[in-house]
């Protein structure tokens, strides 16, 4: 991996990381999360396709969040590969 690719996956995950610790945006996901439970408890046992859409909707919520989660490690991974380099005594070789 270059350098160009490992530097742009530490900013992903700083972007990332800044977003997961957004008040507004956390504020926001639980928001969601709650409403979507509160409908699907108050949704009808019958209602088998409402409950199941309900159940996605978290779903995809918790989905979100794991994804820019795993930004965030990518973006840590990239910034310890990229920390190694710099130790004094290592030798890079550079590949054209």
């Amino acid at each position: 991996m270059t350098d160009s690719e490992l530097l742009e996956q530490q900013t992903r995950g700083q972007y990332a990381m800044s977003l997961l610790e957004n008040e507004l945006l956390q504020e926001a996901l639980a928001a969601i999360d709650r409403e979507v439970m509160e409908q699907w408890i108050a949704c009808p046992a019958r209602d088998k396709e409402g409950k199941e859409a309900l159940w996605q909707l978290i779903k995809t919520s918790r989905k979100f969040r794991d994804i820019l989660t795993g930004f965030i490690e990518t973006g840590k991974l990239a910034t310890a590969e990229l920390n190694r380099f710099e130790k004094p005594g290592f030798i890079r070789r550079v590949v054209g």
